[in-house]
């Protein structure tokens, strides 16, 4: 192998470390301090956007609570509005109720009151017309004409005996 040859060997060698000096010269002077500041540029770039996107997290979690406490807050306002709502709708519902009642109670009242008074008139028109008819029946009867004062007393027996075997209905 030609490479282990002894007469070439220590020419190689210098070679070599020539090669090597001045690669790594090269190499030192300008390339690794470009790569270096491209991976300082970048790892300071990166810095930026981690910090940035650390101050928008927590700019959205601050937000966040705020619309959290916003939506409570309205949750809030919604709930007393409604309670409110349905208080009012209480209200009225037994106000109303209660003019229903008063109006039915005057309508009792009214109806009450005109049956009595019918009553009343049916009770004189069923005296006049009682009174009419036993005139009439003692008349026939006895043949002869029968005084007012005593249709008057003979209407109010038949009318005393009628209460007395029928039960009331009031």
């Amino acid at each position: 192998m030609p490479q282990f040859d002894l007469t070439f060997f220590t020419a190689q060698i210098f070679w070599t470390l020539v090669s090597f000096l001045v690669l790594f010269l090269v190499l030192g002077r300008w390339v690794l301090p470009r790569i270096a500041d491209i991976l300082n540029e970048r790892t300071q770039l990166i810095k930026e956007e981690i910090e940035d996107a650390r101050h928008k997290r927590e700019e959205a979690e601050e937000l966040k609570l705020d619309y959290a406490d916003k939506l409570a807050a309205i949750d809030g306002e919604a709930k007393k509005m409604f309670d409110e709502s349905e208080k009012r709708l209480i209200e009225r519902r037994e106000q109303l109720m209660a003019e229903w009642k008063e109006e039915m109670e005057r309508k009792k009242r009214d109806f009450h009151e005109e049956t009595e008074v019918a009553r009343q008139m049916a009770m004189r028109d069923i005296r006049a017309q009682s009174a009419d008819l036993i005139t009439a029946a003692t008349e026939q009867l006895i043949h002869q004409k029968v005084g007012e004062a005593e249709i008057q007393k003979m209407l109010e027996e038949s009318i005393e005996e009628l209460e007395k075997s029928s039960p009331k209905n009031n």
